[in-house]
């Protein structure tokens, strides 16, 4: 097999909403604040759904198959270097930070997490928090999040569906009310937390904040720009292209064609619509909330119907 379709880890949080588990197909008992659709993170691994694979890890099945199903460019790294998320948020996410990867060693974390989003639904008003609005010092920053106004000193960013944002790591950010959105990024798990609204979690009691590591890891320059306009390459629009990941969104409309090659994997996520994939011999449907993975080498993929779907490659 060279491409199986996912299933993924689900996570509840203090802030997640139902649009996951309602319209996207996520089955669970809980509401989903969070899908990890690609995932190699140890112990919140995505599963194969279906074919000679069904009921695997995609942990698993590299360590089976050897890195040379993630391609070249994946040669530096052990096991899957992106993690790909679907975030729904009922609530507002706390204003956060992630290290970069100095810093991440720096301070024992797990990894450096630079990202992108990519907005599929947003409900009236909605926004995020993107980056210091002015340069400010480390000393005006710590004071400003002890004393919760934080958030005077960012960026608030109105956000419709398709707009894109790439969060380098360094810019504090947080993903506001009435959002569900698709995330890339590297594989890490280190979110340092710097306010959170003074919220309660489920045993009584105020949610950790990491200010001392959130604020050795935060760049407190403003960032360069907000939003990603795009580029068109083929039939596809580039969105993000970084050391870490490169990042395209397919619209499919009756027959489209992309390339897997030798140099990366690639994981397609759709957000929208539905219709059918056809690799090699290998034949499925997909819809809204789906996402597989292409292993490196895996060459044509035609897509047919009516469906938005996000590609990400190292």
């Amino acid at each position: 097999m060279n491409i199986v379709k996912l299933k993924p880890y689900c996570k509840s949080a203090i802030w997640g909403g139902d649009k996951l588990r309602l319209y996207y197909g996520k089955e669970a008992s809980f509401n989903v604040a969070e899908s990890w659709e690609l995932s190699g993170y140890p112990g919140k691994e995505s599963e194969v759904c279906g074919g000679a694979y069904d009921g695997q890890k995609i942990t698993e099945i590299i360590e089976k198959q050897g890195q040379k199903i993630l391609g070249t460019k994946a040669s530096g790294y052990k096991g899957l270097p992106l993690l790909i998320k679907l975030i729904d948020s009922a609530t507002p996410l706390s204003v956060q930070v992630h290290p970069d990867d100095e810093t991440a060693k720096r301070l024992n974390a797990d990894g450096g997490k630079t990202e992108m989003w990519i907005i599929c639904e947003s409900e009236k008003d909605s926004y995020i928090y993107f980056g210091v609005r002015e340069k400010i010092s480390s000393e005006l920053f710590g004071k400003a999040i002890k004393d919760g106004t934080i958030t005077e000193y960012l960026n608030k960013i109105p956000v419709k569906p398709g707009d894109t944002f790439f969060i380098k790591a360094g810019t504090v950010h947080a993903i506001g009310a009435g959002i569900t959105l698709c995330e890339i990024q590297q594989t890490s798990d280190t979110t340092y937390r710097l306010f959170d609204y003074n919220r309660i979690d489920s045993d009584g009691k105020p949610r950790e904040l990491h200010i001392e590591k959130g604020t050795k890891a935060a760049d407190l320059n403003p960032p360069d720009r907000f939003y990603e306009s795009g580029i068109q390459l083929g039939n596809e629009i580039q969105l993000v292209s970084c050391e870490y990941f490169t990042v395209s969104r397919i619209e499919v409309k009756e027959k489209t064609y992309t390339e897997v090659d030798n140099e990366s994997f690639a994981s397609f996520t759709v957000i929208n619509g539905e219709g059918r994939v056809v690799c090699n011999d290998e034949s499925f449907s997909v819809k809204k909330g789906d996402t597989f993975m292409a292993f490196a080498g895996s060459g044509e993929i035609e897509f047919s119907g009516i469906f938005s779907v996000i590609k990400a490659t190292l």
